[in-house]
């Protein structure tokens, strides 16, 4: 009899255990995710930031995963073409257990997928787009990582409402749908500025420099890509007037894209911290993790953002607890209010708001140095 209740307890045991881990891509031992990046083709240097994300989950790992669980990440290559991102996970979803795809890269990239996630039911954690309908309504299983340019616009109409006030400035921007947006953003958060706007139109940046010029404003606003970005700021004739912009130039090597007459005058919307932040304790260890697991990746821009979305998501597995299904991953997304991390700002996500980055510094950024002129400013409406 003792051996007969014995083997009934082992046979429930099992039942119990493949219950417990029914849920597609996850084991006992394993968590599986994917991401689409570009590992080939012009766009391959984005892929740093999957391959950095992969070194601080195998970091993870080696310290004994989450919940005793190693957190695997697959990622494919598709040279960043829509076409090719569909496809394959297409095929992946048939062969292979995936838990939720994870950090995957691309506005039209991940638009080419979006129905086949809803169909089969898979979460996105942290897609890297800027694009505001995937937040806007909030979609259960889509979460965003990159600020949309009304995020950004309403953080910048914070801070100069309370640093300049009582100032003249003229709001430049590309001339198009997305940052018209951003524009209506800006100006519902200034109050005692007095804005001209001015939209950037092609082949005429040498006249919108010289009404400037004749303007004399006592500061601009640039809204606009990083192309944009660039573009305009390329004609800067030496005005000595500061140039507020968005988080597309939160970049060390702005110092090397820019010339010396430029670049002092720019300031940035600032996130997670630049690389020779050396007092950070975030990138000593983000050094520490690439020199282990990834010793041929310099780091960067693209490392960092790696590192700081991977520290988001093991934040949020941890959470979710030993008892993990994709249900309970999205509801433990949903509590990361006011949390920090190493590398990321203040998070801010709950069931009213998938979007990561939302809060933001005003920074200027020098050769080996960065100096922040503000606190951490919310971009959120009504916060």
């Amino acid at each position: 009899m003792k051996i007969l209740s014995i083997i009934k307890l082992l046979i429930l045991m099992i039942l119990l255990t493949n219950c417990c881990y029914a849920e597609t891509g996850i084991s006992s031992r394993k968590i599986i995710f994917v991401s689409n990046q570009p590992l080939s083709g012009p766009a391959k240097d984005f892929s740093y930031i999957g391959k950095s994300s992969k070194a601080y989950f195998q970091y993870v790992n080696d310290q004994g995963g989450v919940h005793g669980r190693s957190i695997v990440l697959n990622i494919f290559d598709d040279q960043f073409r829509p076409e090719k991102t569909f496809k394959i996970l297409n095929e992946l979803t048939v062969k292979n257990e995936i838990f939720a795809v994870f950090s995957g890269l691309g506005n039209e990239n991940f638009k080419s997928i979006l129905g086949l996630l809803k169909q089969q039911d898979i979460p996105s954690f942290f897609v890297g787009s800027d694009q505001a309908e995937w937040t806007q309504p909030v979609m259960k299983n889509v979460f965003s990582f990159l600020p949309n340019p009304e995020i950004e616009a309403r953080v910048l109409g914070k801070y100069l409402t309370n640093n300049h006030s009582g100032s003249e400035m003229i709001i430049w921007y590309a001339d198009n749908k997305k940052y018209l947006r951003s524009v209506k953003a800006i100006t519902k958060e200034l109050f005692g500025v007095s804005a001209k706007l001015l939209p950037g139109k092609k082949g005429r940046l040498k006249a919108e420099w010289n009404l400037i010029s004749k303007r004399k404003p006592d500061l601009l606003v640039a809204l606009g890509n990083y192309g944009d970005l660039m573009n305009f700021l390329k004609g800067y004739p030496n005005l000595d007037i500061p140039v507020y912009t968005g988080h597309a130039l939160a970049d060390s090597r702005i110092t090397e894209w820019l010339g010396s007459s430029v670049y002092p005058s720019v300031r940035v919307l600032s996130a997670y911290p630049l690389i020779y932040e050396k007092e950070n304790q975030g990138v000593s260890l983000h050094k520490k993790i690439l020199n282990e697991y990834e010793p041929k990746l310099i780091p960067n821009r693209w490392t960092l953002y790696g590192h700081a979305i991977a520290e988001l998501m093991v934040e949020i597995l941890n959470r979710t607890g030993r008892s993990l299904n994709r249900e309970r991953a999205i509801s433990s997304a949903e509590t990361l209010i006011n949390w920090k991390g190493k590398l990321m700002p203040p998070v801010f996500i709950d069931s009213d708001n998938h979007l990561a980055l939302t809060t933001f510094r005003v920074s200027q950024i020098l050769p080996g140095k960065v100096n922040h002129f503000s606190d951490w400013l919310d971009g959120r409406e009504n916060n």
